[in-house]
Formats: structure tokens, C-alpha cells, sequence
């Protein structure tokens, strides 16, 4: 579904918020790409989580104060990565508990007023517009003569989904309207057939589940002696982990994790 417009002060109240955020980051002059989980990590506890649903990208919620995200990893890794940076909106702007759901797995879902305004920080926070320029210009892209190889290589650059490169360079005037709407015809299997003709790699992360930096605290209790190899086991199952593959000589016996240690684990 097609995001609705936004008035030109909406956009620039947007614009002004993920410019201030990049900052924040130190990110105004980076790509951040697949940095979107590091910093989404900081500003909660995240599960990535394969859903059934193709339909839902991601949702946020707050717990007794506690800022929880889910991501949807039975997507590509672009649309991981736009999810994360749309959740950071809610976040970030006091509007979590909303579910980012895809009409046909395309475009999120515009038809809430946060959600339009969250797709639009995701943009502009994902695909800076000066660094976005600066981009085009290193590899030189003729603006007037813009191909599906120039927006294929710039999604892939930014490691943002397809039709979000489309609407992106039409935001920022580089794609005219006739352009736009013949670009954003292509499906996501005929950007990914580009993709590969364009010898392109995007990052795997495929049906993984997992809970922001459960593997390393779990670790790290373990090496203190603070949870039994059996805890370890289990803690690292979650994440479809085992001690062997951590490099932990194998044991015997099978015990859970009380409440408090997992909560010890969430809270670190």
C-alpha cells in the first residue's frame, strides 16, 4: 500500500527528527544499513523472530517501562532493516504498540497517521538525502537518464528495500513522477533477479531467532561461573545456538534457568 501524502510541514518536522537523531549517532555522513540492529539494540531488548505472518514487518511495545521490538526475520534483510528503523520512530517518539503491517508485502502499511510518519522517518533516517546525493555523484549516476541498475545498486548500497530506493530518489527530485510510477512497478523478485544479474550480495539473515545480546550475556555468566552449563544450553538454544558450537566441550543433564536469572539475563 502506498504510504498517503504528507503535508510539506509534516515532512519537514520529519526530516528535522531524523537529522537530529543522525546526529545524535554520529551518523549524518554514514550509511547505516545493517547498524539499524546495533542501535535499535541499545534502545531496547529486540527478538528477531521468524513470524508466519509476511503481512507484519515488526511491532513495538513498552512493559512495565521496558521497550520490547519484534522483527520479523522471515523477511529479506532490507525489509529487516527498514522494520528496525520504523520501530526506532516509535520508540524513540512515545507511539510503540503499533503493529507495522504489510498490505501485500511491499510497502508497510500508511494508513495510520503514525504509521505514514514512522515509513517516512525510516526513509530519511535509513537514506540520508545529502548522503544519498553525495552517493549518486561517487558512482556516477546520470540523474536524467536514471535506470533500474542506479536504483537496484543504490537500494543495495543502503541496504533498504526496493521500492523504498524508488520513492526515496522521487522525494528528493532525483526521479520525476512519470519515472516513479514505472519504477515502482517492479516486483521484489524482479529487483532481486537485477540483483543478481548485478552480481549484488545483501546480508543473510534468514529465520533467525534470537534476543538481542542473549548469546553474549549468556556467555559471559557462564565464564563466571554465575549459571551451570545446563543454563547455558538452554539459553543458547533460544537462539538456535548449542555450547559445542560456542566452542564449550559437551556435558550432560538439562536444567532451566530460574525466573530471576533470566530476568538478571534481560535486564544486563
Amino acid at each position: 500500500m502506498q504510504d498517503k501524502d504528507l503535508s510539506k510541514q509534516e515532512v519537514q518536522n520529519i526530516q528535522a527528527l531524523a537529522r537530529e537523531k543522525l546526529v545524535a549517532y554520529c551518523k549524518l555522513n554514514d550509511v547505516i544499513g545493517t547498524q539499524i540492529f546495533s542501535i535499535l539494540e541499545k534502545e531496547s531488548k529486540v527478538l528477531y523472530y521468524p513470524l508466519e505472518e509476511q503481512q507484519v514487518w515488526g511491532f513495538s511495545e513498552r512493559i512495565k517501562g521496558k521497550a520490547f521490538v519484534c522483527i520479523n526475520t522471515s523477511l529479506p534483510y532490507d525489509k529487516q532493516v527498514f522494520a528496525a528503523a520504523h520501530e526506532l520512530y516509535h520508540l524513540w517518539f512515545g507511539t510503540s504498540g503499533e503493529i507495522m503491517i504489510s498490505e501485500d508485502s511491499q510497502e508497510p502499511d500508511a494508513d495510520k497517521e503514525t504509521e505514514r510518519y514512522a515509513n517516512r522517518f525510516a526513509a530519511e533516517f535509513l537514506v540520508n538525502e545529502e548522503l544519498l546525493l553525495q552517493e549518486i555523484k561517487v558512482y556516477g549516476i546520470d540523474k536524467n537518464a536514471l535506470s533500474i541498475k542506479d536504483i537496484v545498486k543504490l537500494a543495495n548500497l543502503f541496504v533498504v528495500p526496493y521500492r523504498t530506493m524508488v520513492k526515496r530518489l522521487h522525494e528528493i527530485g532525483v526521479c520525476s513522477k512519470r519515472e516513479y510510477e514505472k519504477f515502482k512497478e517492479y516486483t521484489d523478485e524482479q529487483a532481486k533477479i537485477w540483483r543478481n544479474r548485478l552480481g549484488l550480495s545483501v546480508p543473510v539473515r534468514k529465520d533467525e531467532v534470537g534476543l538481542s545480546n542473549l548469546v553474549d550475556k549468556a556467555m559471559e555468566l557462564y565464564e563466571k561461573n554465575l549459571i551451570t552449563y545446563e543454563k547455558l544450553e538452554y539459553l543458547l538454544e533460544l537462539a538456535e545456538l548449542t555450547p559445542e558450537k560456542m566452542g564449550i566441550a559437551l556435558n550432560n543433564g538439562y536444567e532451566p534457568p530460574t525466573d530471576d536469572e533470566l530476568d538478571a539475563i534481560m535486564e544486563a
